[in-house]
């Protein structure tokens, strides 16, 4: 797995889930050390997003013009 795939299959999701359990992290009142660490927690996906954003999605093959048409 290269890092292009890598980063559309893991990366991306995985730092927009961070984020959002940060700002769950931050809304609930239950568990100091979640609370605690909220900010950390949302910063670290901030930086993960930032990162997968910039790396280019994975090249998709080249359909020949004689495949594309449809016979039939």
């Amino acid at each position: 797995m290269n890092i292009r795939v890598f980063n559309q299959r893991v990366l991306e999701p995985g730092s927009q889930l961070l984020m959002i359990l940060g700002i769950i992290f931050l809304c609930q009142p239950w568990v100091e050390v979640l609370h605690q660490w909220s900010v950390t927690v949302m910063l670290i996906g901030l930086v993960g997003f930032n990162v997968a954003v910039h790396i280019p999605p994975p090249e998709k093959p080249v359909i020949e013009e004689a495949e594309r048409t449809h016979h039939g």
